[in-house]
């Protein structure tokens, strides 16, 4: 007699594996920790090769020949069974239908989406034809004066997910067949504080960005540069979290756009993680093909001369510590006083108060600072 708990568990076995052959010792114990009675191995066995047979002769596995060394002379079970079609075969076949059961029988829309399912852009998974299916409705169902929403706002109404633009703001969907603007979206990056020089373009146009790092030195400079009138204006980096991720850099971009402004400089904590923060900055703008941003030297020269420098409260501030990096971003005389206690001390960029900031304003404006001028990001 066919054992049910023994049929049932290589059933489940056999439609969830990712593999083609399955080998006698999990078949085994499969047949013994699901057996409804409490056989000895040889009954188990027994049971087993009969399961196995019933299973072949209903084509759902393989049997190797009855020839051969791939039998195990003592058991009478194969080494191993081969499935006909894994979990992941019946997937595929399955979504394969699915697939082309949409591209057939959905009415596209002629201007946009037709020349993309009969094109070198027609969708090849399941997933992106779900996706061209839900464009595709909205492309026939859009009202002519629909108006332009932030993409994550459209996202959210045609696809039911809000970050489902998020990777093709730049190339659009179907190989930049669909733009956001087809979708009457447009991309909205992070935005990031800054504080500028004055509302009007005229005032700003040319100057430079000043990014810093932490909130008070921010308001510092910011009352400073209102004074000197010398940054088109302060931007605020909130330290590692403006590098966390490229998209980052769009904010950043959208700041220099608006104020028409000319150069970017940094000032951040003297420490392995504050110089850091630009490198991993200037990592995301070289991929971007932005002009890379430049080590604010007077502020980290007055910095270190007034003599503010602390003990480290977390050696994980110490753990992006990398002596090249510090020449290549402070230049070789100042990184050689930086480095020298770099090992116990740090220098918060808050031990330049709003008049240190404002007479290095005065003392510098205009003036160009250096250019990072090697590429090691």
């Amino acid at each position: 007699m066919i054992d049910s708990g023994i049929t049932k568990g290589l059933n489940e076995l056999f439609h969830t594996s990712k593999r083609k052959k399955i080998p006698a010792d999990l078949l085994f114990s499969t047949a013994r920790d699901r057996s409804l009675n409490q056989d000895s191995d040889l009954a188990v066995e027994k049971k087993l090769l009969q399961i196995l047979e019933q299973f072949a002769r209903e084509g759902v596995i393989k049997l190797p020949a009855a020839k051969g060394k791939k039998w195990d002379v003592k058991t009478k079970l194969p080494h191993h069974v081969t499935l006909v079609n894994t979990a992941e075969d019946i997937r595929k076949k399955r979504n394969k239908q699915e697939r082309d059961d949409i591209l057939n029988s959905t009415s596209w829309e002629p201007e946009k989406m037709i020349p993309i399912i009969h094109g070198d852009c027609c969708p090849m998974t399941l997933d992106d034809c779900k996706k061209a299916q839900k464009v595709n409705s909205y492309l026939i169902n859009r009202p002519l004066d629909q108006p332009m929403i932030p993409a994550r706002e459209r996202a959210l109404r045609i696809f039911g997910d809000e970050k489902a633009l998020d990777k093709v703001k730049d190339q659009g969907l179907f190989s930049g067949s669909i733009s956001l603007k087809d979708l009457d979206c447009f991309y909205c990056p992070e935005p990031i504080p800054f504080y500028p020089l004055s509302p009007d373009v005229q005032n700003t146009r040319g100057k430079a960005l000043l990014f810093v790092e932490n909130a008070n030195t921010y308001e510092s400079c910011r009352r400073a540069n209102q004074i000197t009138q010398t940054f088109a204006a302060i931007v605020y980096g909130k330290g590692f979290k403006a590098a966390t991720k490229p998209e980052k850099m769009d904010g950043i971009v959208e700041i220099e756009a608006q104020l028409e402004s000319q150069g970017l400089w940094y000032f951040g904590d003297l420490d392995p993680a504050g110089l850091a923060i630009p490198r991993t900055i200037n990592k995301f703008r070289k991929q971007a093909k932005l002009p890379l941003i430049q080590p604010a030297i007077p502020l980290y020269r007055v910095l270190m001369a007034k003599g503010y420098f602390v003990p480290y409260r977390k050696t994980s501030q110490k753990k992006f510590h990398d002596e090249e990096w510090a020449i290549q971003w402070l230049g070789k005389e100042l990184a050689l006083s930086y480095l020298e206690k770099v090992e116990q001390f740090r220098w918060p960029q808050e031990g330049l108060s709003q008049r240190d900031l404002e007479i290095i304003f005065m003392e510098y404006s205009g003036i160009p600072m250096p250019k990072v001028s090697r590429d090691i990001f």
